[in-house]
């Protein structure tokens, strides 16, 4: 590949459904400086959420930070709605203004949609050209669709420029397997994985539960430790508590067992054929 914005970091925080509650600004801008604090320097966003409310506490969290920008990387994401030439430039300006930032390390197609690939794409080449961001990528691509993606980037002389493929993906969401996820290691394409919780669904597993107990991890550890297992995979989780938050960034060091996989590999089986690319 021939962007490498993620400088080696393998974890980060997500903030989906946050910024829809001005109420709740404060709490979750205090969540961001707290996970800079404990040393997260990979942060996701997208112009969706809470409708650019995620971007502006994030920014207002950079800016209370002493963290250097140069130290962070910032992923955020244009919705497809937006997503021909002229409104990529400009979804991509409002998002650096509400995150108070300069430039973007990646940025993100959201999901296919209306606007022809190589639409967005020029816009990515164009921004990438100002300075604006520094890489791109997409999110919830299945197989064909990531090949569609790269078949558009060979049309316009920027082959394998693509920076990751951020999907969902968790012990119960294991669907990239079988195709998607195999191919994109071959390729060295990093997979963001979001919601490696399950949206929380997971916390309340009884089979993860006691696995977990057997192992002596929590389930939310356990959870992140296993995505991470594969080196090609970046885990984003999500949570506005910092006790949850710093739960969440230790399980980012847990190396699982060779037992520990077998017993996830029992309870939440990979899948044995193709299956439509799982999506929240």
């Amino acid at each position: 590949m021939s962007q490498t914005p993620f400088k080696d970091l393998r974890f980060g925080i997500g903030s989906w459904n946050m910024g829809e509650m001005p109420a709740r600004a404060k709490e979750e801008q205090r969540a961001f400086e707290f996970a800079l604090d404990l040393g997260i320097r990979l942060i996701d966003t997208a112009e969706m959420y809470g409708d650019g409310g995620s971007e502006q506490v994030i920014g207002a969290a950079l800016a209370a930070s002493s963290v250097k920008r140069e130290e962070l990387v910032l992923v955020s994401k244009v919705l497809p709605s937006n997503a021909s030439k002229r409104g990529t430039l400009l979804a991509c300006e409002a998002s650096l203004r509400r995150l108070g930032v300069d430039y973007l390390d990646v940025y993100l197609l959201h999901w296919p949609g209306r606007h022809p690939l190589a639409e967005t794409l020029e816009a990515f080449i164009t921004l990438r050209e100002k300075g604006f961001i520094r890489a791109w990528g997409i999110s919830n691509f299945d197989l064909e669709g990531l090949g569609r993606w790269q078949k558009a980037e060979s049309a316009a002389g920027v082959a394998d420029a693509c920076a990751t493929n951020q999907i969902y993906y968790a012990l119960s969401a294991r669907n990239s397997e079988f195709d998607l996820l195999p191919t994109m290691k071959a390729q060295s394409m990093p997979l963001m994985a979001y919601s490696p919780l399950g949206s929380g669904q997971l916390m309340r597993d009884a089979k993860l539960r006691s696995i977990a107990e057997k192992h002596g991890l929590s389930p939310a550890q356990m959870a992140i430790a296993w995505t991470m297992r594969d080196p090609n995979v970046i885990s984003i989780p999500k949570s506005v508590r910092p006790d949850r938050i710093e739960e969440n960034f230790k399980a980012s060091q847990i190396t699982l067992s060779a037992q520990a996989n077998a017993d996830l590999d029992a309870a939440f089986p990979p899948p044995s054929r193709k299956m439509p690319l799982a999506m929240l």
